[in-house]
């Protein structure tokens, strides 16, 4: 064999000055070629580098390239999210209405930026969410509502981290909105007086306004949650014998309270309508409420607002938060005294003064 026929360099041949080809065979035994701008000594580096790298690949100890997966989009780890908890749906530990509820802020994140839903869940940064929360509170969104859209996105990024596609959440660096606590919205004394005014205004042979008639006053007296007064919840089957079960509640847990005498009322007057006494949506529910509300003239309210206020009127019949935490159906105490905690205070005031009273008379007798 001629000397000049001897590679000084197996594997790196010179191409042009500057520019070397580098040969070699790949993990999967396949011949790769790479050209490389520079001096032939750093060609000759690079291709030892890149023999390392096959070696330990096929040795176990590095991941090959085409083993290593790409982290899908924003939308696609949503899509797989939803997919998931549609089986929780399915198997009964979560609600339809708590699925839908991230479709929402998914229409939300869409309306702010379609490029956030279409980038590489990896690549997106905790300034984007941030962007976001001071986009939705620009659009007039509540502070309680945008902590409420930040806990969902949460709940995908952390999705993400278990599924493997990102190593950390973005969102731990994105702060919820400090809201100050305050009382429950519920219906003082003058607005249930008008509030009566308007129910006896309305036209009992018309069919819409009798519901609107019967479902306030069932709302307001028994404090169901939007959908556990309708079918196919609340059935003639859950009236028992002096009482009302809501087998469906928003904690799984079965909520029996007494019938009292405006119940009562109502349930006998709708004793006639098969398989239970409101078939009704929830978009009907609110309709007819509302018109109600509407006509006398009671404003920032809603159907919850009589759950609420029902809470409230039972805290002040019984001045038991306890008794009123499982009169309403909450999952704790800590809930009930949220909802009415400036409610307990002022009532605290007239218990105080009342003391005040009567120890006063009895040392002065």
């Amino acid at each position: 064999m001629k000397k000049s026929a001897i590679k000084k360099f197996p594997g790196v041949r010179k191409k042009a000055p500057g520019k070397f080809i580098i040969d070699y065979k790949d993990h999967n035994n396949k011949r790769r070629q790479i050209t490389y701008l520079g001096i032939e000594i750093d060609a000759v580096r690079t291709r030892k580098a890149l023999l390392v790298k096959r070696d330990r690949i096929i040795a176990g100890l590095e991941v090959p390239p085409e083993a290593i997966k790409v982290p899908p989009t924003l939308q696609i780890v949503w899509e797989e999210f939803e997919q998931d908890r549609m089986l929780e749906v399915a198997g009964g530990s979560m609600r339809q209405n708590s699925l839908d509820r991230y479709k929402w802020v998914k229409k939300a994140l869409n309306k702010y930026s379609k490029k956030v839903m279409k980038t590489s869940v990896d690549q997106i940064k905790s300034s984007d969410l941030k962007k976001f929360k001071a986009f939705r509170l620009k659009s007039g969104v509540t502070k309680e509502g945008v902590n409420t859209d930040l806990r969902h996105i949460r709940a995908v990024f952390n999705f993400a981290v278990k599924q493997g596609h990102i190593k950390k959440s973005p969102m731990v660096d994105v702060r919820r909105i400090k809201v100050k606590k305050k009382d429950v919205r519920f219906l003082n004394s003058g607005e249930l007086s008008t509030l009566k005014k308007a129910l006896g205004s309305l036209d009992l042979t018309d069919e819409f306004q009798r519901e609107a008639h019967d479902l306030t006053l069932f709302y307001l007296y028994t404090g169901p949650r939007g959908k556990e007064g309708l079918l196919p919840n609340f059935t003639w089957d859950c009236i028992e014998q002096g009482s009302i079960c809501f087998p469906e509640t928003k904690n799984y847990q079965a909520r029996t309270i007494s019938i009292i005498n405006p119940v009562a009322v109502v349930l006998e007057s709708r004793r006639g309508l098969p398989d239970g006494p409101f078939n009704l949506t929830y978009n009907q529910l609110y309709k007819r409420i509302k018109y109600v509300l509407n006509k006398a003239k009671i404003e920032n309210a809603s159907p919850h607002t009589l759950r609420k206020t029902s809470g409230a009127f039972y805290y002040m019949a019984t001045r038991d938060i306890y008794a009123t935490k499982e009169w309403m159906g909450h999952s704790n105490i800590s809930v009930t005294i949220d909802h009415y905690s400036g409610l307990m205070q002022s009532m605290k005031r007239e218990d105080d003064l009342a003391f005040e009273k009567l120890l006063t008379e009895k040392l002065n007798e």
